[in-house]
């Protein structure tokens, strides 16, 4: 029995030896850079220098995870990753789901496609160009934005001065930038459902509201589950989770950010970029690096848990 399901699996690698061989550079990319580089961890164990690198730096077990626990920089980082990534969360991640069910009940194939296009621009334009977009339009007294208040008879504001201002800023350029891109495996799941089952409700008398309520959003359920499970994963890391998160990057925070908002947009990717590149603290950065990851399989496995129990089935 063993045998033969051992000649199984080799005869199925040999018919299929042409597609695997497609995966070895996605294998060897994923090995290379994710977990090759795992082994540098260590690091974060150790009073890291890095001529002598981790095989004759000091172990010091766990004083860097000590030292970032009582500094006051790593709470207000730790707060501005997880206030600016629940508010996406419970704000903008359901937004491409509203938007891909309201796209797909358009009549007008044509203008579908227009608005798809429109919205999938931004999301191809790099974030220093959104940023840089972004000052012009929100810049004191010459920004177009402030320019209109002013038309309006309000005195103009200070956008990138107040720190009050930065979230509400971020959030919208993220929504602006990704609900376009994120809708793409909603209309997926979407364009999926079998097209019976709005037949036989429009049979049943259900009427178009009632058909996107009982079977187009049923349909994309299982799609959003998946991503809502990885989004709350990535709440602790502030790097914008999987596709379809819609939450900032580093990259997006870091181009938004100025010594005046600091306070609000100082994220902890950010920190560990200050600690560990600007201020060559490569251990204390890379024990913050663990307990970000640490955290987020907590928050994976637990949310997990729980989605599973109230609906029968989730991620894993």
């Amino acid at each position: 029995m063993r045998q033969s399901r051992i000649s199984g699996r080799i005869r199925t690698i040999s018919q299929q030896k042409v597609l695997l061989l497609f995966l070895l550079p996605a294998v060897a990319f994923v090995a290379v850079f994710n977990y090759i580089p795992m082994f540098g961890l260590v690091m974060a164990f150790q009073d890291y220098n890095i001529l002598d690198g981790y095989f004759r730096s000091e172990f010091v077990g766990l004083e860097h995870f000590r030292a970032f626990f009582e500094a006051p920089d790593f709470y207000r980082a730790l707060r501005n990753t997880l206030a600016i990534n629940l508010i996406c969360l419970l704000v903008v991640f359901p937004l491409p789901i509203v938007f891909s069910i309201l796209l797909n009940e358009l009549f007008s194939s044509k203008l579908k496609k227009t608005i798809q296009t429109i919205t999938y621009l931004p999301y191809f334009i790099s974030w220093v160009v959104v940023g840089g977009l972004f000052y012009k339009l929100l810049e004191s007294q010459s920004g177009a934005v402030n320019v209109l208040l002013q038309s309006l008879g309000f005195e103009d504001v200070a956008f990138f001065r107040e720190p009050a201002y930065f979230w509400p800023i971020i959030v919208i350029a993220t929504i602006w930038k990704g609900i376009g891109w994120n809708s793409i495996l909603y209309l997926s799941a979407i364009n999926a459902i079998d097209p019976h089952l709005y037949e036989a409700a429009e049979v049943d008398g259900a009427n178009r509201w009632q058909r996107m309520w009982h079977v187009t959003l049923p349909g994309v359920t299982g799609t959003a589950v998946f991503l809502f499970i990885l989004t709350v994963g990535s709440l602790i890391n502030g790097s914008g989770g999987a596709s379809g998160s819609m939450a900032p990057n580093f990259e997006a925070l870091w181009n938004f950010r100025n010594a005046l908002v600091a306070e609000r947009s100082d994220v902890l990717d950010i920190y560990v970029y200050q600690q560990g590149v600007q201020g060559a603290q490569y251990a204390y950065a890379a024990a913050i690096g663990v307990f970000q990851s640490l955290l987020s399989i907590v928050l994976i496995f637990t949310s997990n848990y729980l989605i599973k129990k109230w609906r029968g089935s989730a991620l894993f």
